[in-house]
């Protein structure tokens, strides 16, 4: 469970409370964009607010029922949202949802555009290994967040992670463990 000290620096937890419909938009772009639903919701955002808002926007509450999508937003970008809606004469969750509906793939930043489907292959010949992860809800959450805030994809952001590595930055139980086993007396079949 995160707490307050988990949180990504100078962000807010946001409820993207999304309809169906929404939700489905947004889970394809994730999808199309390999890019973390974070990422999607703050290029949306950041969209919407690059729009001229003199026009009025949909009224209407959510259109089924509604999904919680809670996501670490940056704190300036989630008060400049706040104050748009308001001024639209909305709350966040129906602007967010006027601004998921109405926006297009071509407003998504050129970079994601750019990499194409053979450098994103699970063939690709530019990497050599392939590794299947199964991380916990805080591990995955954090992963997002770092892949959001350096707008890069979540395997780029291990990749670097583990080029960094030392060992004297593993839990001190690691080498041990490694070395009681290296000492055991192997079992034959």
């Amino acid at each position: 469970m995160r707490t307050l000290s988990d949180r990504p620096r100078d962000s807010i937890r946001m409820d993207a409370r999304l309809d169906s419909m929404t939700r489905a938009k947004l889970d394809e772009l994730a999808k199309r964009f390999h890019q973390p639903r974070a990422a999607i919701v703050c290029s949306i955002m950041q969209w919407g607010l690059s729009r001229d808002q003199t026009g009025t926007l949909d009224q209407r509450e959510s259109q089924g029922p509604v999904h919680h999508l809670y996501r670490y937003v940056p704190s300036d970008l989630h008060d400049r949202v706040e104050r748009a809606a308001s001024a639209a004469g909305v709350k966040l969750a129906p602007w967010l949802r006027q601004m998921v509906r109405q926006i297009t793939i071509e407003e998504f930043p050129a970079s994601w555009h750019e990499a194409t489907p053979h450098e994103r292959s699970h063939d690709s010949r530019i990497y050599s290994g392939r590794f299947m992860l199964r991380l916990d809800d805080q591990t995955r959450e954090t992963l997002e967040e770092l892949s959001t805030h350096f707008d890069t994809s979540a395997a780029e952001v291990i990749r670097q992670l583990v080029a960094q590595a030392k060992p004297e930055d593993f839990p001190k139980s690691w080498p041990m463990r490694a070395a009681e086993r290296r000492t055991q007396p192997s079992r034959s079949l």
